[in-house]
């Protein structure tokens, strides 16, 4: 009798399960996008909410007469300053105008690193305000001083609030790229009990690439040191405008991907924080707010401020809290040390492409036993797979024998149906920490590799490292042993494709990486099917 074909269905239980999972895995995915990113998957709205808005002590008639009135409520007089003034600072490194206004920062400019247009970095800009301003509450707005200028960088603020004087001293340190800032109510009244507030302002950029099958790896969002715990909210994600608050709050920043804006918290009173994001007008704010339970005849109110690249070396010569804003992920444990492993090997090496294939190289050997044991695993349960088919047609109307039968031979082959998949497991949070690194390093930005790589934190403009890649996943996935049927063999062999689009807008480094792992990974499964075949 012909035995009957073994024809491939697309409705095969193997590959049911492998498409239920999938859809299981994208169930989970956007319910975690939709958590993370307000408003994720909605459609934008039209109604704006508005950012919180400075109103101006002097100026305008409605604003002036706004403040006059709260004031009066407060049995208060508030002394104005005769005129706005602005204080220019400039150096090597950063230059910014202090304004009597708020003291807030203008223009606020990076010197030593430039955007893809070539232009000095820019933080804080906005209409809605000015870097590190100061509001307070019983004005609802911001305060204005007399300041004077103590030295380069060194400035000193008053103002009187009827029988309350605030003074203000912020303090550049060039070194560090960092301000000391320190606020004192002297005769305070239940004015201050109100609460007066740090603003960091900053405008959504426009993410390089917007598409689904081409995403950009840009982002930015606001990071939240609170209650012993840390947040991350992304805002160049979000799709509609949202308000947050945080209850006491040390540290809060507003950064993009290699630069931030922060204020760490030193006060006896710890403040909250509000986020708010205004998705049509393209901008976001983060207001620090200090409201103290009880007023004292002299009240002092201390933090630091930093505006720069997200240098760990810099956050921690300033801070060591600082350094939290660089966000390294869930396994951020395995990803710091592999981040100071790899500015090592950058010392030696003088280059960072080549730090990146070095680091690459180490992680690669550390988990080269666990690949030994997969790929053994996987040997073992090709070899008895033949067993396997005769011993379920011969029991398949009594399971527990067949159970029993399949055990017996997996067990005499060496074979463990799980024993290919846990190795690779292991290696996943390695894997994913070395990813945020290479993503995430202000070190790469703007660095050359060799040739037409004149950037490791921009994407390849010619595309060679992600076609590189597809070709060498088409030779992995040859090499490697396998017990899947033809019908799921066939979707297996378009991810080689869908990888490689999806790495086409990645930073190259991080795609260097990834062609760095793969080759690495051919050459180990040759090396091995090599060493079977000759024993």
């Amino acid at each position: 009798m012909q035995e009957p074909k073994n024809n491939s269905s697309f409705f095969d239980p193997k590959t049911l399960i492998a498409v239920a999972a999938v859809a299981l895995v994208y169930y989970g995915w956007q319910t975690y996008l939709s958590q993370k990113y307000p408003g994720y998957g909605k459609a934008k709205t039209d109604q704006v909410e508005t950012l919180p808005t400075t109103v101006q002590i002097k100026g305008a008639s409605t604003s002036q007469s706004e403040a006059a009135k709260k004031s009066a409520d407060l049995n208060t007089e508030i002394t104005i300053p005769s005129e706005l003034k602005t204080f220019q600072f400039n150096n090597d490194k950063v230059s910014f105008a202090l304004s009597s206004h708020g003291m807030g920062l203008k223009n606020f400019t990076i010197n030593n690193y430039q955007d893809k247009d070539k232009n000095n970095i820019k933080l804080g800009v906005s209409d809605a305000g000015t870097l590190f301003e100061m509001r307070f509450a019983a004005i609802a707005g911001v305060v204005d001083f007399n300041v004077i200028e103590e030295g380069p960088g060194h400035f000193i603020g008053t103002a009187q609030l009827g029988d309350t004087t605030i003074r203000r001293e912020l303090k550049y340190d060039a070194e560090k790229s960092a301000f000391e800032n320190t606020v004192t109510f002297s005769g305070a009244n239940d004015s201050v009990k109100q609460g007066f507030s740090l603003v960091m302002p900053e405008l959504i950029h426009t993410s390089g690439s917007t598409s689904f099958l081409f995403p950009s790896y840009e982002h930015q969002d606001f990071f939240i040191s609170h209650s012993g715990k840390n947040e991350t909210v992304n805002f160049s994600g979000a799709t509609e405008n949202f308000s947050q608050e945080f209850p006491h709050t040390t540290l809060v920043s507003v950064s993009s991907q290699y630069f931030a804006a922060a204020i760490l918290d030193k006060s006896e009173v710890i403040p909250d924080v509000k986020v708010t994001a205004n998705i049509a007008g393209k901008s976001v704010m983060s207001e620090l707010i200090y409201k103290p339970v009880q007023s004292k005849p002299v009240m002092t109110f201390t933090s630091v401020f930093y505006a720069g690249p997200k240098s760990i070396d810099l956050l921690n010569a300033v801070d060591p809290e600082l350094s939290k804003i660089i966000d390294l992920g869930f396994f951020d444990f395995i990803a710091r040390p592999l981040l100071y492993v790899m500015k090592a090997f950058h010392s030696w090496a003088g280059n960072w492409g080549f730090a990146i294939i070095l680091l690459t190289l180490m992680v690669r050997l550390c988990v080269l036993p666990f690949n030994i044991m997969s790929f053994k695993s996987m040997k073992a349960m090709q070899k008895v797979q033949p067993l396997i088919k005769e011993i379920r047609e011969k029991h398949k109307d009594d399971p527990m024998r067949l159970n029993q039968e399949m055990m017996a031979v997996m067990k005499q082959n060496g074979a463990n149906p799980i024993g290919g998949c846990l190795p690779m497991i292991l290696q996943i949070p390695v894997f994913f920490a070395l990813y945020r690194v290479i993503g995430s390093s202000i070190e790469l930005y703007g660095s050359p590799f060799i040739f037409w790589i004149t950037d490791l934190s921009a994407y390849d403009h010619f595309y060679v490292l992600p076609v590189l890649m597809a070709v060498l996943m088409y030779f992995q996935q040859k090499l490697t042993p396998s017990t899947m049927d033809p019908t799921q063999a066939k979707i297996m062999a378009f991810l080689p494709i869908m990888f490689s689009l999806f790495m086409l807008q990645l930073p190259s480094g991080l795609c260097l990486y990834m062609v760095v792992s793969t080759l690495f990974g051919i050459t180990q499964q040759w090396l091995i099917m090599r060493e079977k075949k000759t024993a």
